[in-house]
């Protein structure tokens, strides 16, 4: 059984799900395109697994198959890996008619993507997410940045991929902490505006053994957080207004992230940091307890960790920085009622009032 959701953006593009689907890239992605040469992006524990059937598949569709790996990992995205990828694409001597392929999770699929977005002022490229949080969320609408010193995402461009394969088999091999990274975005989606995603997850959480005990579970669940993260984009590609509800918990979870230097997943910083808006609200009378209980309770389910080491002030400094801070406020994605967010502008000197432990 197979998905095909459309992202209806400019251009739009095809998002294919189907577990097994991974030796048919290069058919899937033949007819889409006139390439000649195809660099795969992935990374050091990615491209010993997959690399192979990837780069068979396309080139027994006939392109010219070239790899470029990078470490695993938030060290991977950083300019100066962005330079060395461009680099070698110049030296390989690709044309503005020759494609990428982001073979891995969402670093390697953020790199790549702004790569394509930037050399030779745009080319192709295939998105092949490999871990749960990539295809749930950031192989689908086209954000593509690297990390600065100062802040996570800070350099970066939209570009929409020409197209997005997920093979669900490729999740099995996963450590379980990516694994739980992944729930982190799932729980997300039901928490912004998926009520009946949230009682499914209630009923049947998506722990790690569900991959092997259940995957057609799996795969349907997949689809769902596909499907909504479609629509969003459908109606905010730019991130104008409606798409800020995918950041709920980023803001603070970034500050965690960094807090950590990158050693906790993003998934999971992005959980504890919608654990301490789920408090607030609840704290200021906007979220019934209940409620914030349940949401609590849902991530606890999921293997996810509630509470953070980082102080409050590297909390704060991430907010700072963050892409929806404007002038003197920043605007938090903030739960008031069960699968309900709304987006709150918050002044700066009163986001210490929704960072509650």
């Amino acid at each position: 059984m197979k998905d095909l959701i459309t992202v209806t953006t400019a251009p739009s593009y095809t998002v294919h799900l189907e577990t097994g689907a991974l030796p048919q890239l290069g058919s899937l992605i033949k007819p889409l395109s006139k390439a000649k040469t195809v660099v795969v992006v992935s990374d050091d524990h990615v491209m010993p697994l997959y690399g192979a059937t990837v780069v068979q598949s396309l080139t027994e569709a006939g392109f010219t198959v070239r790899t470029f790996t990078v470490p695993h990992g938030e060290v991977a995205k950083t300019p100066k890996w962005l330079i060395e990828l461009i680099e070698y694409l110049a030296q390989a001597c690709l044309t503005r008619k020759d494609m990428l392929v982001a073979l891995g999770g969402g670093v390697v699929g953020d790199l790549t993507g702004f790569a394509a977005a930037t050399y030779l002022r745009g080319i192709d490229y295939v998105q092949v997410p490999t871990t749960l949080l990539s295809a749930v969320d950031s192989s689908v609408g086209g954000k593509t940045a690297v990390n600065l010193a100062e802040g996570k995402n800070l350099w970066g461009a939209f570009k929409q991929p020409l197209f997005v394969l997920c093979d669900p088999l490729t999740l099995q091999t996963l450590p379980e902490t990516e694994w739980h990274s992944g729930c982190g975005e799932v729980i997300k989606y039901g928490m912004i505006g998926h009520p009946d995603l949230l009682d499914d997850l209630r009923q049947k959480p998506m722990t790690f053994n569900v991959l092997q005990q259940d995957p057609s579970y799996v795969r349907s669940i997949i689809a769902r957080c596909i499907r909504a993260k479609a629509d969003v984009v459908a109606h905010d590609e730019k991130e104008q207004g409606l798409r800020k509800l995918l950041n709920f918990g980023h803001t603070f979870g970034h500050g965690i992230e960094a807090f950590t230097d990158f050693t906790i997943p993003h998934g999971i910083a992005v959980a504890i940091g919608t654990a301490l808006l789920i408090r607030a609200s609840v704290k200021n009378g906007d979220l019934p307890a209940a409620d914030g209980q349940t949401f609590l309770d849902l991530l606890i389910a999921h293997g996810l960790p509630i509470e953070t080491d980082a102080t409050d002030e590297a909390l704060l400094e991430a907010a700072l920085h963050d892409k929806k801070s404007e002038g003197s406020s920043v605007t938090l994605i903030y739960p008031v009622s069960y699968g309900h967010c709304e987006l709150r502008p918050v002044a700066h000197k009163e986001l210490g009032n929704y960072i509650v432990r």
